[in-house]
């Protein structure tokens, strides 16, 4: 069963020095407490939604209102209230996960938009971004295909992401040296995951 809803969480409290409007005490203990409101899907917090607070006596239990408080008692208020102004991170732990599923759904649609020219048909010219067995990204570009066999040269780039490998794709980027790889290479590859994207050659040529 999936429940939302939204959760009170007391998230500071603290005693200040003051005096009583109702109980007419000096330097009675006036006890502030801090919330944060934060929706929920079900035990996972998604966002904060208000912040509020509360004071009251703990001579009478009488709660007090943030205008009945002397000038000396706004201003500790004040302060503490800014200081602890911003809202817990851990109460936006179900917006964390919702963006990072989002973040492998774009990339799962990248990939399969990307990756469904069939390998078979990979010709000069076309480009190949791939995931190292390390996990960092670069290319490779095709420079002459017999068969099953290619003639590639890597890229001497990497990065630490998937997101803009087309920006790698510069001719200066590219080694001197050729290299050999079989149709059955790239489809291992493939199969393992490693390929991110094909980038079609408009001119045929390196």
């Amino acid at each position: 069963m999936v429940i939302v809803g939204t959760t009170t969480h007391l998230r500071y409290q603290s005693t200040l020095q003051g005096k009583c409007p109702y109980c007419d005490l000096n330097n009675s203990n006036l006890e502030l407490q801090l919330y944060c409101d934060y929706t929920h899907l079900t035990l996972i917090p998604l966002f904060p939604v208000k912040r509020h607070g509360s004071i009251h006596c703990t001579a009478c239990n009488a709660p007090i209102a943030y205008e009945e408080l002397s000038q000396d008692c706004k201003t500790t208020v004040d302060a503490i209230a800014h200081q602890k102004r911003l809202f817990p991170i851990w109460t936006f732990t179900g917006s964390l996960v919702i963006l990072l599923s989002l973040s492998i759904f774009i990339k799962n649609w990248y990939v399969k938009s990307h990756t469904d020219y069939p390998l078979e048909q990979l010709q000069k010219g076309d480009v190949v971004f791939y995931e190292t067995e390390n996990g960092y990204y670069s290319s490779f570009k095709i420079l002459e295909r017999k068969g099953p066999t290619f003639k590639v040269v890597h890229n001497t780039y990497i990065q630490n992401t998937f997101f803009d490998l087309e920006d790698l794709n510069e001719p200066s980027n590219y080694s001197k040296q050729k290299e050999t790889l079989t149709l059955s290479d790239l489809n291992t590859m493939e199969t393992k995951g490693y390929i991110e994207g094909i980038e079609k050659s408009k001119l045929n040529s390196f």
